[in-house]
């Protein structure tokens, strides 16, 4: 593949923005090592002598010599431009205005450097301490919870820094909150789930948690409730239990018959 018949979408599906800096710059190194062009990013490649100068052996004609381009910098020039014809071309253009009036392309990415590396990492410890100290709201069900968390390893992930899948899922038990004590303990003794397998497993555990909590409002005592149960001693038939007093009426022992 020549460089005229590049297609630079292969290597750079991002435009750079403010958050997303570390991918791009992988992907964009990428690019330039494909076709060997990553010293003129870094400046190990620099430009060779511009002009020519005068032969100082032949000094008939030093007085009236005119310098001209080189060669090797003509070819050179022409490298540079085409790689940074390549990297502004995938700036947004919030970026592409910091490198306005830059001549080459190891000044444009110097200038970009300079400008998104350090919000990028400012970035990842915002997000990390969020993911830390991140704790589930009584009033937030588990999985509004685990969209939450979500969000903030996508975002970290988004700048090139995912969170591995072992501490996602100590990340999200230690997230969990007092009501869930007992599962997290559980699933922080050896064998560990996966992430994947924590999510499946913590939906699967608040859904008996709500559903025990559902019958054990039911079946509390006092005040009045609808209960349908089976009769131990006649099973096709079905007793609508109002209140208390009915048990008492039918002669039925509800937390009886239910252990």
């Amino acid at each position: 593949m020549t460089s005229l018949s590049l297609n630079i979408s292969n290597f750079i599906t991002l435009r750079l923005t403010p958050t997303n800096y570390p991918l791009w710059r992988e992907q964009a190194l990428a690019l330039a090592e494909s076709q060997d062009l990553v010293g003129h990013l870094t400046n190990d490649d620099p430009a060779p002598p511009k002009y020519t100068t005068p032969n100082s052996n032949d000094t008939t004609n030093t007085e009236n010599f005119v310098p001209k381009l080189t060669d090797e910098f003509i070819a050179w020039r022409k490298t540079d431009h085409l790689l940074q014809g390549w990297i502004i071309g995938t700036l947004s253009e919030e970026a592409l205005g910091l490198v306005v009036g830059l001549d080459t392309a190891h000044a444009v990415w110097t200038a970009l450097k300079d400008s998104y590396a350090e919000y990028s990492q400012e970035r990842e410890f915002t997000l990390r301490q969020q993911i830390t100290y991140l704790c589930k709201e009584d009033d937030q069900s588990i999985g509004e919870h685990i969209r939450t968390f979500k969000g903030l390893c996508d975002n970290l992930a988004s700048i090139g820094k995912p969170v591995p899948d072992k501490e996602k899922a100590f990340y999200l038990l230690t997230s969990l909150g007092h009501e869930y004590e007992t599962f997290t303990t559980t699933m922080l003794k050896p064998p560990r789930p996966s992430y994947s397998e924590l999510i499946s497993q913590l939906q699967s555990h608040d859904q008996r948690r709500n559903w025990n909590e559902k019958q054990g409002n039911q079946l509390s005592p006092g005040g009045t409730r609808v209960t349908y149960m089976f009769s131990p001693l006649c099973r096709n038939h079905i007793f609508l239990i109002i209140s208390n007093q009915d048990q008492q009426t039918f002669g039925i022992n509800v937390y009886g018959i239910l252990k």
